[in-house]
């Protein structure tokens, strides 16, 4: 199969759990549903462990732990952001992540950023401002934005996925998909551990999160499990600045859908930035 085909499926099951978790975070605390999803995907894992291989440097370790790590405090804040925000503001933001994909790719690869792509990234940035402009005018919109904690929460976590899928790029040259998922779900496991464990109320709040929404949990589990086994398998197959953009077409299907379900406002609008975000981040690959 064609490195599209596993993007296309990669966009679908992340639209698709996007919805799902947000139904979850609506009665559920980030931490907790973060830590007993990070268990869950480490459970479901398992099944791989036949089709494992680890016949590689002993240093990938090093660089899976460091990308689980990032993963972790990235995922966490999105999860924050899905719970306090529309789900039809966060898709669409999540369209950034192919900009931040660029410019890392600029600075730790020495990949040139081209005039389409500054063009996307200004169409991105443009797109993100009409979701929150509500028919302020210019400064309000700008006040507006950068006010809520929660799109920090969105900005920071995408420059950590963007590292994330660089070092997956470079692990995944080495290691094959089937490998690698079980052992980053390992170490998101470990991790969410150790935070809910520093930060929350530890065991306690894995009871709580898997008593309180725990099918749901174990739902966006195998969806997000899927997704990231199709995801690294076209990251083996492909670039990953080609891959995210595809990936980051999920936004659309979450912000209309997500729109609809959870009867949010404003959402003729946002699905027209949205659509000028994806415009953004096509450029950006077309570069």
């Amino acid at each position: 199969m064609e490195w599209y085909f596993f993007a296309i499926t990669t966009a679908v099951l992340v639209s698709i759990y996007t919805l799902v978790e947000k139904k979850a975070l609506m009665k559920e605390h980030a931490m907790e549903f973060s830590t007993v999803l990070a268990i869950f995907n480490f459970l479901i894992s398992l099944f791989l462990i036949p089709f494992i291989n680890i016949d590689f440097p002993i240093s990938l370790l090093g660089l899976m732990y460091l990308a689980s790590l990032m993963g972790s405090i990235g995922f966490l804040h999105i999860a924050k952001a899905i719970k306090h925000m529309d789900v039809s503001l966060v898709a669409p933001l999540t369209t950034f992540s192919p900009a931040f994909v660029v410019v890392l790719a600029y600075f730790i690869l020495g990949e040139r950023v081209t005039l389409i792509q500054i063009g996307g990234i200004v169409l991105l940035i443009m797109g993100s401002f009409l979701l929150e402009s509500k028919n302020h005018g210019t400064i309000k919109i700008f006040t507006r934005t950068f006010k809520s904690n929660y799109f920090y929460y969105m900005f920071f976590a995408l420059t950590l996925y963007g590292f994330c899928a660089i070092i997956d790029k470079f692990v995944l040259k080495t290691v094959s998909p089937v490998t690698y998922l079980p052992i980053i779900n390992l170490f998101l496991a470990l991790n969410f551990i150790i935070f809910i464990s520093v930060f929350h109320n530890g065991f306690q709040g894995i009871k709580n999160g898997i008593k309180s929404n725990g099918k749901w949990i174990f739902l966006v589990a195998v969806l997000i499990s899927l997704s990231r086994l199709s995801q690294y398998q076209a990251f083996s197959m492909a670039y990953v600045s080609l891959v995210i953009p595809i990936k980051r077409m999920s936004a659309f299907f979450a912000t209309l859908i997500g729109g609809k379900i959870f009867h949010e406002k404003n959402l003729a609008k946002r699905i027209f930035a949205c659509i000028i975000m994806l415009c953004g981040a096509f450029l950006v690959i077309l570069g």
